[in-house]
């Protein structure tokens, strides 16, 4: 059956663009439908003062063109929002992909035609088209957490999300604010932003302290990016073969092969050197054994008690949860920034907020006069922004159905998902996606899929489909590298537990094992006929399987 187009591609983030450009490349018609002015994704919506990337510009690049790699320069260690979203559009217009790109519009609804083996796509004007192929490549954190606190519809100063900032600026001077969140956009709001020096009071709300350790934020010296740019090669091969997907990201070494002294110089080193080294360069074994662990947190709690002067208040700062077990966080002057006079804290697990009244928050213990509320709480994750969509698959049934509400996903390799023939996830859950280099995980799980569908136009099959064994098998053993850490001890939203009306996963949603591990696991199944899928008109003879 004729389809208006090859493939829609849902989302113009970075995964969409370079979906987009892979399909392209191998003669397909593809259309992207961005509900967005522009492209850049994420790093569209979230605007707030203070956002910067928390991975390091050197490995945050596109790295599958020499000359789009060398003829972009990064400004900082870690680059602020605004140059991400021109990044975003120099990516866009250096490989003209501008042109099939429709901006201010969402798709409303995707249904598998089991007839023609092809995906009917709505559009929120109205718009029916069909393709061959439909991608998501709506990213992990692009649905807004928005708490329902009582009251709020009656706050009569300004109310904000990071996640939906508006394009215009806000004024803070002289104003009384409150910044309810502390993950990392409400970490980045209260001391990357220049907020705190300019308003007469900011109150933080926050619900769990948090381990938060220094970016070590620098401009980037033309030696460093010479350097850089003159060893794209030797750069590409560490970062294929880290655990993050990124230089200085991996280590060998247990905690337990120091001495306590020993262990406190190293846990210096990678304070002082920032990015992600506290977290991934020091031992291994933090995020796997509880006594390693306890080394990790007892220094960043006698951290915070050295910075904080007020001991209360470094006490409520102070985290009890396994380190590493929620995201880690990197900004610089956090703490530092509660030693102003002009900030407080507030802990809600001892005071909590009673209600939102026309000039301020009440909470158990006192009231909080305020102009501005700035709400920091992250995200639907991962399958938020699925679930917004009406897709449906074989039999009518949604993807929302199939996943049990979020209870039961299975994704395998975190690509595709059965029931939903020639349907594609980019970075979908299960991949490494927020638990690796988000660029570097594309060009492997977007390049994978691109290499699929290609395989599938050259050899005429029409219809593709994960089969039921490997995606269990895949997202049991997803979880079980869960089950092998630390992660499951503490409540997170990399389970869905900042959602409250989200039912907790079987299955883990982030592959755990690296990004070396992930792309030998995709090139083996590619080496093996696509191992796990059913290839086929009818399903009727699988080329591979689990």
């Amino acid at each position: 059956m004729k389809t208006d187009l090859d493939a829609i591609v849902v989302g113009a983030g970075f995964s969409g663009l370079y979906m987009l450009h892979r399909l392209r490349e191998q003669g397909l018609t593809v259309r992207v439908f961005e509900r967005g002015t522009a492209v850049g994704g994420t790093w569209y919506w979230n605007r707030y003062p203070g956002l910067q990337c928390d991975t390091e510009t050197i490995s945050y690049s596109f790295t599958f063109d020499k000359a789009l790699y060398n003829d972009w320069t990064w400004s900082r260690r870690f680059a602020p929002r605004e140059e991400i979203q021109r990044y975003a559009e120099y990516v866009t217009d250096r490989l003209d992909l501008r042109k099939d790109i429709q901006f201010q519009t969402a798709v409303s609804f995707a249904h598998f035609q089991e007839e023609s083996n092809t995906w009917k796509v709505g559009l929120d004007d109205g718009t029916v088209l069909t393709s061959r192929f439909f991608v998501t490549a709506s990213g992990p954190l692009s649905t807004a957490n928005v708490p329902t606190l009582p009251g709020l519809e009656g706050f009569s100063g300004e109310v904000y999300h990071t996640a939906t900032w508006p394009h215009e600026d806000i004024k803070f001077s002289g104003k009384k604010i409150a910044v309810v969140g502390t993950g990392s956009s409400g970490a980045q709001v209260i001391c990357n932003g220049g907020i705190a020096e300019k308003v007469d009071r900011m109150v933080v709300f926050q619900r769990t302290p948090q381990y938060i350790t220094p970016a070590k934020q620098m401009v980037l010296s033309e030696d460093v990016v010479r350097e850089r740019k003159e060893n794209l090669e030797a750069l590409v091969e560490e970062m294929k073969n880290s655990s993050f997907g990124a230089p200085g990201t991996s280590t060998n070494r247990s905690a337990f092969e120091h001495t306590a002294e020993q262990r406190k110089e190293v846990f210096e080193a990678a304070w002082e050197y920032g990015a992600q080294a506290f977290a991934l360069a020091t031992y291994n074994d933090l995020t796997s054994n509880e006594e390693a662990n306890g080394f990790a947190a007892q220094f960043v709690r006698d951290k915070i008690s050295e910075i904080v002067t007020d001991q209360e208040t470094a006490r409520k700062l102070m985290p009890t949860y396994l380190f590493g077990t929620k995201r880690p966080i990197k900004a610089d002057n956090y703490y530092e920034t509660f030693n102003r006079e002009n900030v407080d804290l507030v802990a809600l697990k001892e005071e909590p907020i009673v209600e939102v009244t026309a000039n301020g928050i009440q909470t158990k213990d006192g009231f909080y006069e305020l102009d501005m509320i700035i709400f920091a709480t992250g995200f639907d994750a991962v399958t938020g922004t699925l679930f917004n969509m009406d897709i449906r698959g074989v039999g009518g049934q949604t993807l929302r159905e199939k996943w049990k509400n979020g209870a039961e996903v299975m994704a395998h390799l975190g690509i595709a998902t059965e029931g939903f023939p020639n349907m594609f996830m980019c970075q979908g859950p299960q991949s490494p996606s927020v638990m690796a280099n988000f660029l570097f995980g594309i060009e492997l799980n977007v390049g994978w899929t691109a290499r699929m569908i290609g395989h599938m136009v050259e050899q005429g099959i029409d219809r593709v489909e994960a089969t039921a064994e490997a995606e269990f098998k895949w997202a049991d053993m997803v979880q079980k590298q869960a089950e092998a850490t630390l992660l499951l001890k503490t409540e997170s939203w990399w389970s869905g537990a900042n959602i409250a009306e989200k039912p907790r996963p079987k299955y883990f949603l982030t592959y755990l094992d690296g990004v070396k591990k992930y792309r030998e696991v995709l090139e083996a199944h590619e080496a093996n006929g696509f191992e796990g899928f059913t290839l086929g008109a009818a399903l009727e003879s699988a080329t591979a399987s689990a």
